[in-house]
């Protein structure tokens, strides 16, 4: 059944109010759209300002209506709805989990501040008018128990004044580092991507736009990596870094604005994998025209042909288990694993990480060792190939289950 969702409008213009490039209302809406709700009821004494705002927004799925009391707009849906006392900056996973909660308890669930209810079904004898003013007090004195959800952690928070806003903004910052994050990329990439995000997310600059302006850049490190020489591959080297560090702007973009789709997750992944090889080939193409020691250039015959090969057993995987578009979907068998051999496969398997071998290749750049990446690329371009077949094997029964 699809859920409904209740808004409270008290301030037209506090809720029109930007953070980073979405207004708080539009970033209600949006929450409430990636949480599965299809209709959301807005009210307030003054819709035309508001609907004027929202008409110049990008479209939205759920559909948008508006009522002036908040017992027309209870009137106006059916099934499990979301009440929301007044537009507020919160994370979709929160909303989520706050209806799978009630769904499985059988009991409604607020936060702790009361100002987000999910109702699993309308309670007729709520007494609207003192909900709205003291919810939980309201609930309490007509026998309803509801269950309470913490806030603390997670992106949540209404917008009253200047420190509750560069409060809400620091929590939209520190959200968009990944579990998945490497040392590098924690502590030195995500600072300097973030940065750049924030300026970005008051452009029109899209998601999809600023990846491939990185994939220029890729296509611009195989270049100079081609034409050898200390600062061709110094160059090449420092380009390749950038691209590992401009590669977290168009996800944090696409989180930040709610844009993040299935074609972005793919163009994204397409767009860095092609930057790989731009790189890879450069490398190789300068080592057989310059010249190079034998074991290099063996080295760079067998990364293309192991880099090739576990490119091309991973992007299978995607498409065979329908894992979505990004590379870090795929299940390697040592990764929820706790034998010895298992903890020492996530230990490499750090060295196969973007933010890492980036920097690597750069900091071999200085020192005029380029080249010998391609060692580096073979021996990791080797064991991926070897553990996306693992993966392979061992996703097989499951999808026959």
């Amino acid at each position: 059944m699809k859920l409904s969702a209740i808004v409270r409008i008290t301030d037209p213009e506090a809720c029109l109010v930007k953070i980073y490039g979405l207004t708080i209302l539009e970033r209600t809406l949006r929450a409430l759209e990636r949480a599965g709700v299809g209709m959301a009821v807005l009210v307030t004494d003054s819709p035309e300002p508001i609907r004027k705002r929202l008409q110049k927004e990008d479209p939205f799925t759920l559909k948008i209506a508006f009522e002036k009391d908040s017992a027309s707009a209870l009137a106006t849906i059916s099934g499990p709805y979301f009440w929301i006392a007044e537009p507020l900056v919160i994370e979709p996973n929160l909303l989520k989990e706050m209806g799978e909660e009630s769904r499985e308890k059988g009991a409604p669930v607020g936060t702790t501040d009361a100002r987000v209810f999910f109702f699993g079904e309308k309670i007729q004898s709520l007494p609207i008018e003192s909900f709205e003013k003291q919810p939980g007090a309201t609930l309490k004195k007509a026998g309803i128990s509801f269950i309470e959800k913490k806030t603390e952690g997670r992106v949540y928070g209404v917008v009253r004044d200047k420190d509750s806003r560069r409060q809400i903004e620091k929590m939209l910052i520190r959200s968009l580092t990944k579990p998945t994050d490497g040392w590098v990329s924690r502590h030195l990439n995500r600072p300097i991507s973030t940065t750049i995000s924030r300026v970005l997310a008051h452009t029109p600059i899209t998601p999809n736009q600023f990846t491939i302006l990185t994939g220029f850049i890729g296509l611009a490190t195989g270049f100079f990596l081609a034409r050898g020489g200390y600062w061709n591959y110094l160059i090449g080297g420092a380009l390749f870094h950038l691209t590992s560090v401009l590669d977290g702007v168009d996800g944090e973009l696409a989180r930040l604005k709610f844009k993040s789709s299935p074609f972005g997750q793919w163009l994204d992944t397409l767009v860095d994998n092609l930057s790989y090889l731009a790189g890879l080939g450069g490398i190789v193409y300068g080592v057989y025209v310059h010249g190079a020691p034998e074991f290099v250039r063996l080295s760079g015959l067998l990364a293309v042909v192991f880099a090739v090969l576990a490119l091309g057993s991973l992007y299978f995987y995607l498409l065979r288990f329908k894992a979505g578009g990004t590379l870090l979907n795929v299940q390697y068998s040592f990764q929820n694993g706790t034998s010895t051999f298992d903890k020492i496969m996530r230990g490499a398997a750090l060295f196969g990480k973007r933010d890492l071998f980036a920097l690597i290749f750069f900091i071999l750049g200085i020192f005029g060792l380029m080249p010998f990446a391609l060692t580096y690329v073979a021996i990791m371009a080797f064991f991926i190939l070897a553990f996306s077949i693992q993966a392979h094997l061992k996703g097989a029964p499951q999808q026959a289950q």
